[in-house]
């Protein structure tokens, strides 16, 4: 007797599984599913077997390229899907006589010899394996008559549609004549193609009522169902378990742990004192249960490590992934092949984790990822984009909506977007996640960043979302006065996203979205304002990737009587946040720009409030003028920096590169001065600045630098190191995956060395820890 296996499915309902092996390797207790095929055909009397081949072939081929007992096996590639029936042409081409067809990812125990007696009893032309669904929706329907010949076909029905529940199994005998109505090297099924061609020709087709055991392993839930099934004797198969329900394919690994039966404990297993194995549990070959785990109703593929009081509940641990102290998943979840589920994360039910991702400790994982790793957070830089794994879609923007109404920030929050398509969608997402919660949704429209805040400060809103959707994706925020988000609040808003428990709101209290574009003049205006008198003889002209920012500049400077000239040129970023300018001796910064600024509001009598990290000389030319200057914080953790956040929401150009450049101007004319001459009255300092990654966390860093913080108030960040040369400033990212290193001297070579220095220093340490 010959039969044709199909295993060449990708097995796209089973990933991330199947992301690394072919459905028909996929394991149950430790075999995979194809050799318990091989055995139901070798009781049989199968004795040669042609397997057709698609998704990762040489897996298959090289673990049976000897065969399987005493079945000899031939491969068959395809190199174009070919379908069912086709596929079945290609393979047994050369058959003579009737022969069995049957699925190398579906597990059954049927009796080959009785099938393939009632085919040849029945006078059929094919004969279809057939077994009673409890849902039938899930398969293809078989209508029969009273001797069980074939009628008609149904596929995946309805329930008005299922007026019976005999399930098509897959598995048929078939006569050789049969493949002549199947065209060569073109795609053909059985079910929707070659069947219904025989019934139109009355050619006779029988089915085969079984109630021998029989899963189609068609997702997470159905594989580890089988798991279950086997080891409750559904299969009828000997499984070696012990009288006490253990299956030790060696003998046990020694402990004081507890096994609740039944469980399948492969070889080569370590299992820490006080861990708890089962029930219906599976630990396969090589793998390590570390001290208090815990393991239910899962299966842990070779290869795995799971740390001390890590738990797994109902859950699918792909080969060679592991688990870090205290991390859980829960029910029909699964971690892909080599991926890392960090210290104290959990993964909730359903979600699954592509191969080799690396979730963070201490997060919580409540959607699939397939791109990109997770970290314990998802906001970084004050936005959310993809850098820690987030996509940026229509779901998580409703989701990103809905956790900053659930937080305590109050109930206006503003919207806007780079007025890309993609930005408008994901605009929309977001005030559906805001106002869904019952908050008042004010929406300015098409905006740049900058614009953006300061409409945010200008209203007084809690909270603003910009939405992104250019060369790059991602959902600013920005709090109270358009300043960066408080640490309390980011951590509130990241909880929220990751538990996706959100408010309910009544009908009565949804409010409608109010559109506030109009409301953008106001920007406008107030950017005029920053010209006292005119600036008549001023001559300029302005550069930006963002057209918008370039004609609004533009448009405002020749109204106050600018003439349009290349002997100066401002340089605004996209997000109209940053500026540089371009003149005939050569280029200044932003830092330099905002210290001349400064410098004018410090000699009119008035304190200025600058970000942490703006130049420490600023300090010096504050004390001169008998002023002082507030820093506020980026990720504050609590209200430390408020004063210095009351100040810079009333100071625009502190942090509005469009502003700066207007006030600039302001000042050139009011002292009729060139910009240099103003650059000129600043102390000779040269800040360099660099990004650092580190492989070791980030509270390492102050005992490297040899910095004391013993004493200091909360009014800081990073870590502030002084050297004869002058001032290093070191501050960790949110991710904790790198640092900014800042240093400000007297020349730019002595800059250049603290940096390098510290660098060395990070680099050393990263080889150590």
């Amino acid at each position: 007797m010959k039969a044709v296996i199909m295993a060449g499915g990708e097995g796209r309902r089973l990933r991330p599984l199947t992301c690394t092996l072919p459905k028909p390797m996929a394991k149950i207790l430790g075999k995979p599913i194809i050799e318990y095929i091989f055995d139901v055909l070798c009781a049989g009397g199968v004795t040669t077997a042609a397997v057709t081949l698609g998704y990762l072939p040489h897996v298959i081929e090289e673990r049976y390229e000897s065969g399987y007992k005493n079945l000899k096996l031939e491969f068959i590639r395809e190199d174009e899907p070919l379908g069912t029936a086709g596929s079945v042409k290609n393979a047994a081409s050369s058959f003579k006589e009737p022969f069995v067809v049957i699925s190398g990812d579906a597990l059954c125990n049927f009796d080959i010899k009785k099938i393939m007696t009632y085919h040849k009893a029945s006078g059929a032309a094919i004969t279809i394996v057939g077994t009673d669904a409890s849902d039938p929706r899930e398969y293809g329907i078989v209508k029969v008559d009273k001797e069980n010949r074939v009628l008609g076909f149904v596929e995946k029905p309805s329930w008005t549609q299922a007026v019976s529940n005999l399930a098509n199994t897959g598995v048929y005998i078939v006569n050789p004549e049969c493949l002549e109505l199947i065209p060569k090297g073109k795609k053909y099924d059985f079910a929707s193609d070659l069947f219904p061609l025989m019934l139109e020709r009355d050619m006779p087709i029988y089915c085969y009522h079984t109630g021998e055991y029989w899963c189609d392993v068609g997702n997470t839930e159905a594989y580890l169902k089988c798991q279950r099934d086997v080891f409750d004797g559904k299969m009828n198969i000997p499984l070696g378990l012990t009288a006490s329900g253990i299956y030790a394919k060696k003998s046990l690994p020694s402990g004081d742990y507890s096994v609740v039966p039944p469980v399948y404990i492969g070889a080569n297993v370590e299992i820490a004192d006080g861990a708890v194995i089962g029930p219906y549990a599976v630990i396969d070959d090589n793998c390590c249960i570390g001290k208090n785990a815990k393991v239910r109703y899962s299966y842990i593929h070779e290869n795995c490590w799971l740390a001390s009081d890590s738990a797994v509940t109902g859950a699918l641990v792909c080969s060679g992934a592991a688990l870090k102290k205290g991390s859980s998943m829960f029910e029909n979840s699964v971690a892909g092949s080599g991926c890392v589920i960090g210290e104290d994360s959990a993964v909730k039910a359903g979600v699954h984790i592509w191969p080799g991702k690396i979730i963070g400790s201490s997060s919580i994982v409540s959607s699939n990822v397939k791109y990109g790793n997770i970290g314990s957070g998802c906001i970084c830089d004050d936005c959310v984009d993809e850098k820690n794994g987030t996509r940026i879609n229509a779901e998580t923007c409703v989701r990103l909506g809905a956790a900053i109404s659930n937080a305590e920030i109050g109930r206006k929050i503003g919207v806007a977007n780079d007025g890309s398509k993609y930005a408008h969608i994901m605009q929309l997402a977001l005030s559906a996640g805001l106002a869904g919660a019952g908050t008042s949704v004010w929406n300015f429209g098409e905006c740049f960043e900058a614009q953006f805040k300061f409409l945010v400060n200008i209203c007084g809103l809690d909270a603003g979302l910009f939405a992104a959707g250019k060369e790059k994706k991602f959902i600013g925020i920005c709090s109270e006065g358009g300043l960066t988000v408080p640490r309390t609040l980011e951590r509130e808003i990241e909880s929220g996203m990751a538990m996706c428990e959100f408010r309910v709101t009544p009908e009565s209290e949804i409010k409608d979205i109010s559109d506030m574009s109009s409301v953008r003049l106001l920007y406008t205006q107030e950017l005029s304002k920053q010209i006292q008198c005119g600036l008549h003889g001023i001559n300029v002209s302005f550069e930006s990737k963002n057209e918008s920012i370039r004609n609004l500049l533009d448009s405002c400077a020749s109204r106050m009587g600018a003439t349009e000239s290349d002997a100066l040129v401002f340089n605004i970023d996209e997000s109209g946040e940053s500026v540089y300018a371009v003149t005939e001796n050569g280029e200044i910064g932003h830092e330099k720009l905002l210290a001349v600024c400064c410098l004018n509001e410090m000699k009119n009598g008035r304190d200025v409030a600058v970000p942490y990290d703006a130049p420490e000389y600023l300090d010096v030319l504050a004390a001169a003028c008998g002023r002082k200057v507030y820093r506020y914080l980026s990720t504050p953790s609590d209200n430390s920096d408020s004063a210095a956040r009351r100040l810079a929401s009333k100071q625009v150009f502190v942090r509005d590169g469009l502003f700066l450049a207007m006030k600039l101007l302001s000042v050139m004319k009011e002292r009729e001065c060139s910009l240099e001459s103003l650059v000129c009255e600043l102390p000779e300092k040269y800040v360099v600045k660099k990004t650092v990654r580190i492989d070791f966390s980030p509270s390492y860093l102050a005992s490297l630098a040899g910095e004391d913080n013993i004493g200091r108030k909360n009014n800081f960040e990073g870590i502030k190191v002084m050297r004869n040369a002058g001032r290093l400033l070191i501050i960790p990212e949110r991710s904790g995956e790198k640092v900014r290193l800042l240093a400000e001297a007297d020349s730019m070579e002595a800059a250049q060395e603290m940096c390098a220095d510290m660098e060395e220093i990070i680099k050393n340490a990263s080889d150590k820890l």
